[in-house]
């Protein structure tokens, strides 16, 4: 749906759409109702949105986009504070603001599902499914929508519109790698998630917890030999400046998420609710699709910035060495079978 501008012309309300009528509410009343749930200042109609990813990732391109649209849809009455780049820590961090109300709304990773929700992880961990699709398909399903959202609703955090695909991860490093016995005893740098850590642990990497924000920095100084992640983590961190090679092991489908604090959301009337759900859910499939059409331009661009692309990775031999550990993983911590989430 586009965003018309609302005219002084028009008769009825009975032809107002949905965003029109949020305009009408928040012209005339809305900013009573708005007032102190935005941005956590008294008074207020500001939301604070942030992020731990870089510009040129499709989650930062949704929160731009969120951004502009919902100022212009509201014509102004709703401002946004978009920061990203880690400005308010990591992921962790900042979804801990959220829940002190500190942090309205964040675009970016799944930390908040290993936090609150950790049986239903492994979506967002590697050498368990192999395509978005299927990712969509497990977000979307019954046991999700009743168990793992108000699981996160009850730490505070609403999920706010649909996955938003990142990329097809792989692995950054200074010599080719093509199979797992390449990567044996490679100091490689993780997120802090027990899943990653185990199942890199079994294909035979030195697993190495870093942080986003620190790990151009940890490459660069011999922190960490190795690192994994989507086309777009390697150009927004210029990884081809401290890292030779990125080889295509296809390990982990990257989806992200937009989310919102629901002190903030159940503060908001239902018309501005409806703005708010129009707006997430059009900019999260606009970044999913900007992030299709950009993924091979990144690896041109990893190439053309120096990087060698190793496309001829047996990457079954990766899912086969760390099978034994995702088999532990369903045994012991994850809700459900791997075989019976695979084939949803």
């Amino acid at each position: 749906m586009s965003g018309n501008q609302m005219t002084e012309e028009y008769s009825s309300l009975a032809t107002v759409t949905r965003r029109e009528a949020v305009k009408v509410g928040i012209g005339a009343s809305g900013l009573t109702s708005l007032a102190g749930c935005m941005g956590g200042s008294s008074g207020g109609t500001n939301i604070t949105l942030a992020s731990v990813m870089e510009d040129g990732t499709s989650l930062v391109y949704a929160g731009e986009q969120f951004k502009e649209r919902i100022e212009e849809e509201s014509d102004g009455d709703i401002s946004v504070e978009f920061s990203y780049g880690g400005s308010y820590g990591s992921e962790t961090e900042t979804f801990d603001l959220m829940t002190q109300g500190a942090v309205d709304m964040y675009t970016g990773g799944s930390d908040a599902y290993d936090m609150y929700a950790p049986k239903y992880y492994f979506f967002n961990s590697p050498f368990i499914l192999d395509s978005f699709e299927q990712q969509q398909k497990i977000m979307e399903s019954d046991e999700f929508k009743e168990e793992v959202f108000p699981a996160l609703e009850e730490q505070g955090i609403k999920v706010a519109g649909p996955r938003v695909y990142r990329g097809m991860r792989h692995y950054t490093s200074n010599k080719p790698v093509r199979t797992p016995e390449d990567v044996q005893g490679m100091d490689l740098r993780l997120p802090s998630h027990d899943s990653w850590v185990n199942a890199w642990g079994n294909v035979g990497a030195n697993p190495t917890p870093v942080s986003l924000d620190e790990l151009y920095s940890g490459l660069q100084q011999g922190v960490v030999g190795a690192s994994e992640g989507p086309p777009a983590q390697i150009a927004s961190l210029s990884l081809w400046e401290v890292q030779d090679y990125y080889s295509l092991t296809n390990h982990l489908p990257q989806s992200g998420q937009m989310y919102v604090s629901t002190s903030f959301y159940d503060g908001l009337d239902p018309s501005e609710q409806d703005l708010f759900d129009e707006v997430v859910n059009e900019v999260a499939e606009e970044a999913t699709q900007w992030a299709r059409d950009s993924e091979e331009e990144l690896l041109s661009e990893a190439e053309e910035n120096g990087m060698e692309i190793i496309e001829d990775v047996d990457s079954e031999a990766f899912y086969e060495a760390a099978a034994p550990a995702i088999e532990q993983l369903f045994e012991t911590t994850y809700a459900g079978s791997w075989d019976d989430w695979r084939n949803l």
